[in-house]
């Protein structure tokens, strides 16, 4: 009865819903002094999420981990640029750090809800360190300029 009891103990515990649903996305993104092209390196468990992707000049993704040199991540804004980057999907852990090199400030940043962020510039550069946990669908925009 006790090895009945710790048997189901353990079904319990690996369960797909004591596991959870999501996935992981753990990356960096960093973005060239001349804006346009985009460097995304990390890990992510499933990229089919990464819509961007599909527009990237080039990837190389090993089980899991990521390396992806993209043109489609950010776009010219107004007087600035505007970088969007969503994600499809649940995520249990999630966690995008994007760097812009070259003498910006941001203008505007805006992440789904459930995403807790920080920003700080640092010798001409911006960096926005977001993460969240137990998300579906998050997405980080923000918008910057020359300072």
């Amino acid at each position: 009865m006790a090895s009945l009891k710790m048997a189901m103990a353990l079904l319990l515990l690996f369960s797909p819903a004591a596991l959870g649903q999501g996935g992981q996305l753990f990356l960096n993104v960093y973005v060239d002094g001349t804006p346009g092209k985009a460097l995304v390196v990390g890990n992510v468990d499933d990229i089919s999420g990464l819509a961007f992707l599909n527009d990237s000049d080039k990837i190389y993704e090993d089980n899991g981990q990521l390396y992806a040199v993209c043109d489609s991540l950010v776009k010219k804004d107004g007087n600035g640029w505007r970088l969007s980057f969503p994600a499809r999907g649940d995520f249990d852990e999630y966690h995008a750090v994007f760097f812009v090199s070259g003498g910006f400030a941001f203008q505007e940043i805006n992440c789904t809800e459930g995403l807790e962020l920080l920003s700080t510039a640092h010798n001409g550069s911006i960096v926005l360190d977001v993460q969240g946990f137990g998300l579906t669908d998050p997405a980080v925009s923000f918008s910057y300029a020359a300072s």
